[in-house]
């Protein structure tokens, strides 16, 4: 008989200040003052990553510094759009076994802290339908935010880099424009390691100019927001 594993909902803010606990030297955190105490808001990070540093800390450091800052009142969980598998380009062998068990692995990890997965761009013809659901789930999940004061959190970039910004993929700048219409301002944060300590920075809260145009909303409001995360 098949044992079922049910997945109970958890605090990633929670989870996340356990896992940082151990950090040694601590987190050093500047522009705490740029955190909204309450409110809604739309994190943008960038995605720094080096071997022995995982992706994945980004994602916890900033979750529990924002819920240390926000008014204890006030909604702390960061719902993050994430990856929805890892594609190892550089090997067609781990792309083709390890990719689906990534695939099953973050599904039960977004499903769990109320994330959202998102294939990557540009989609691959089979991920078309998977990416506009999970733009239409972020969607209603940024007009909840809104209304509740909660926050999403997102890296432009989608992929890994230790020495530079670089521009996000096509598509990015466009959803960050479908988020702010929502009314989510966007909170900035720049993340990278200073003399071999994890270093997040949190930039003021800004409404990027959103051109009328939609030809040009996409690079206009992606190279808005990570001028803002380099401030």
């Amino acid at each position: 008989m098949w044992a079922v594993v049910v997945l109970q909902p958890r605090s990633f803010a929670g989870d996340a200040r356990l896992a940082i606990s151990g950090i040694s030297p601590a987190i050093e955190v500047c522009g705490s003052e740029n955190i909204p105490q309450q409110g809604a808001c739309l994190i943008t990070c960038n995605h720094y990553h080096r071997p022995g540093f995982a992706a994945w800390w980004l994602a916890l450091g900033i979750s529990a510094v924002v819920a240390s800052y926000r008014d204890p009142l006030a909604d702390g969980e960061i719902r993050w759009v994430m990856t929805a598998a890892l594609t190892f380009p550089e090997s067609k062998l781990k792309h083709l076994f390890l990719t689906p068990v990534t695939r099953w692995f973050l599904r039960r990890i977004a499903h769990v802290y109320s994330f959202v997965t998102m294939p990557a761009m540009p989609p691959d013809p089979h991920e078309v339908q998977a990416r506009a659901a999970a733009i239409r789930q972020t969607i209603r999940l940024a007009r909840q935010a809104v209304q509740t004061g909660g926050m999403l959190g997102l890296a432009p970039q989608g992929m890994d880099t230790a020495d530079n910004l670089g521009q996000p993929p096509t598509g990015a700048g466009a959803f960050i424009a479908l988020l702010v219409d929502c009314g989510l301002p966007v909170l900035p944060v720049g993340v990278s390691e200073q003399s071999g300590r994890f270093r997040i920075c949190f930039q003021p809260p800004f409404i990027p100019d959103i051109p009328r145009e939609r030809s040009q909303r996409d690079l206009a409001v992606a190279s808005q927001v990570m001028r803002s995360i380099t401030k």
